[in-house]
C-alpha cells in the first residue's frame, strides 16, 4: 500500500525517501521471486488472488521491470480468471480491501495488462475482454465497487459513455461534506474518499482543481490525524492473532495505514 502512495507522491514530483522507497519495492519483487516456481505450477499463495494481484498491481504503480518474479505473478493471476471473466474468492470477505470481486477483477485486469509478456499478448488481450463483459453487467453496492469498476470499465477499453456513466453515479455517492462512506448506511471515511477521488482522477474524469476534487480533499485535510496519519475503523472480521506493526491506531492500523497510503495518492497532486 505504501508504494500506491510513493508512486502518487513520484508523479506529482513531491519528495520522498527513495532508497526506502526502492527496498520496499525490491522486498515485495524477492518475496515473490522465491515462490515463482510455485506460483507456476498453481501452487497458489495464501490470500490468492488478492495477495499476488495487490503486489502485482503495486510493482506496475512503482514501474519496476518485469522479471522472473513479475512473470510468474502473471501466470499464476491470468490461471485464476473465472470463465464468465472475474476473479473470485469464494466465501471469503475482508471489508473493504478484500471484498469484492468487481475490485479483484479490476485490478487483476491492470496488472496483468502491465506486465504482459510479449508472446501472451493475445491471452490478456482475451483476458481483458471478459474482465470487461463480466464488469459491464456487474452491480455494485458498495463505494468500493463503484471505485473499481469505474476504472475496470476503463482499463478494458469499454465505451466512454460506459465510464462516464460509471464516473457520474460515483461522484453522486459524495456527502455534503465532500467525504464518500463505505456504503450508504455508514458515515464518510478517509478511505472510500480517498479511493474515490483517486479514481475519478485517475480515469481522467475529475480534476484536483473541480469543486467535487477540492471538496474531498478538505475532507481528507480535516480527518488527518495530528502524526500525519489517517484512521479508518476496521470492519473486518477478527481471525488471526493481533500483532503491532510500528503504525498507529491498534487494531485498526491495518486499514487505517491502507487509508494513509490512499489519501497521499488523492492529496498528491491537489496542491
Amino acid at each position: 500500500m505504501a508504494q500506491i502512495a510513493v508512486s502518487a507522491a513520484r508523479d506529482a514530483g513531491l519528495a520522498f525517501d527513495q532508497e526506502q522507497a526502492r527496498r520496499s519495492v525490491e522486498a515485495t519483487a524477492a518475496q515473490w521471486r522465491i515462490f515463482a516456481p510455485g506460483l507456476l505450477e498453481r501452487l497458489d499463495a495464501p490470500g490468492t488472488p488478492d495477495t499476488p494481484t495487490f503486489s502485482l498491481f503495486s510493482l506496475a504503480l512503482s514501474q519496476r521491470p518485469a522479471d522472473a518474479a513479475t512473470d510468474a505473478l502473471f501466470a499464476n493471476i491470468l490461471a485464476q480468471q473465472y470463465r464468465d471473466g472475474s476473479w473470485r474468492m469464494p466465501g471469503f470477505s475482508r471489508p473493504p480491501m478484500e471484498e469484492s470481486s468487481i475490485a479483484r477483477t479490476a485490478m487483476a485486469i491492470r496488472a496483468l495488462q502491465a506486465y504482459a509478456p510479449a508472446g501472451r499478448a493475445r491471452e490478456t488481450e482475451d483476458s481483458a475482454r471478459r474482465a470487461g463483459a463480466w464488469l459491464l453487467q456487474a452491480k455494485p453496492q458498495t463505494t468500493d465497487e463503484y471505485v473499481w469498476r469505474l476504472l475496470g470499465l476503463g482499463w478494458t477499453g469499454q465505451d466512454a459513455k460506459e465510464v462516464r456513466r460509471a464516473a457520474r453515479k460515483l461522484l453522486a455517492l459524495q456527502r455534503g461534506d465532500g467525504g464518500w462512506g463505505p456504503s450508504p448506511h455508514l458515515a464518510a471515511d478517509a478511505y472510500a474518499t480517498a479511493t474515490a477521488l483517486w479514481a475519478l482522477q485517475t480515469a481522467g474524469l475529475l480534476q484536483p482543481e473541480e469543486d467535487a476534487y477540492r471538496r474531498g480533499a478538505a475532507y481528507l485535510v480535516r480527518a488527518q490525524q495530528q502524526d500525519g496519519s489517517w484512521k479508518v475503523r476496521s470492519r473486518a472480521p477478527k481471525f488471526q492473532p493481533y500483532f503491532e506493526s510500528g503504525f498507529p491506531h491498534g487494531g485498526d492500523q491495518w486499514i487505517s495505514a491502507a487509508a494513509t497510503s490512499w489519501a497521499v495518492a488523492a492529496l498528491a497532486s491537489a496542491r
